[in-house]
């Protein structure tokens, strides 16, 4: 489906009714990567409408006009009214997701999941890279850029975490508009005005992160957690995409999030 505001065009899809939960992809890629996890939750679960959205700048969103972070949370804050109206809903962002996920923290969201999700910082505090399991044969037959971000996003560099890379990950990856991806808008429009998370969230909050996530690290999120005072805070031993190194643990603990987030 296609929401179009002025120039702009989201593409979106709607899975199931009820509680509305809005999943953020993150960076470089498409709702894909987030699509393929989440759903097998929801097959013995009723009661939630997911929202997939492709993020401006990525998947089949047409969004030109718009150049920051700020920008792409108006958008995406106007679309989520027009569709659900004033009803409540939660949030499940994950790296840059994550981050234009604070954006959208209203008095009408009562669940927040962010999982290995970028913050208002521009100095991260991360481990060193480290890598295991690697399949030095399966890794042969991608290409090199493929291999690059693999290698980079990922510690458990299997043959199985490759193919779910290669089937959730990287489709969205052919999409995305690198050419703004890789401009100068990280200096001058990644950031917001101020930090979504100075301000207390009272709501049902989860946070997921890797300990050896060598783009967003773990200890920052220390800071974070004091204004969430109804939060669990998981730190599994994966890099930036526990949710398929981690995929089990992650969706048992989404699950248990989902108890709670309306």
């Amino acid at each position: 489906m296609k929401y179009q505001a002025g120039n702009n065009i989201l593409h979106y899809f709607v899975e199931g009714s009820g509680h509305p939960v809005f999943v953020l992809h993150g960076i470089g890629t498409d709702h894909r990567a987030m699509k393929g996890w989440l759903e097998p939750i929801f097959v013995e679960r009723e009661g939630f409408q997911r929202i997939y959205v492709d993020l401006p700048w990525h998947g089949e969103s047409v969004c030109k006009g718009i150049t920051s972070t700020v920008e792409a949370r108006n958008i995406l804050s106007t679309f989520l009214t027009d569709l659900i109206g004033e009803r409540s809903y939660s949030i499940i962002g994950h790296s840059y997701g994550g981050y234009v996920a604070q954006g959208l923290i209203s008095d009408h969201l009562t669940g927040l999941c962010l999982i290995t999700p970028a913050i208002h910082k521009k100095e991260r505090d991360v481990p060193s890279k480290t890598a295991y399991n690697r399949d030095e044969s399966a890794l042969a037959e991608v290409d090199s850029d493929i291999r690059t971000a693999f290698e980079t996003l990922m510690v458990d560099q299997s043959a199985d975490n490759l193919q779910l890379f290669l089937s959730e990950v990287q489709p969205g990856r052919s999409l995305a508009d690198r050419k703004f991806l890789t401009s100068n808008w990280r200096e001058f429009g990644y950031f917001f005005e101020s930090d979504p998370l100075a301000k207390r969230y009272d709501g049902r909050a989860l946070i997921i992160a890797g300990k050896l996530d060598a783009i967003c690290g773990y200890k920052d999120y220390y800071k974070i957690i004091e204004n969430m005072p109804n939060s669990t805070f998981a730190v599994l031993p994966s890099g930036h995409l526990p949710q398929i190194e981690k995929r089990q643990t992650v969706q048992h603990l989404v699950n248990d999030w989902l108890e709670q987030s309306y």
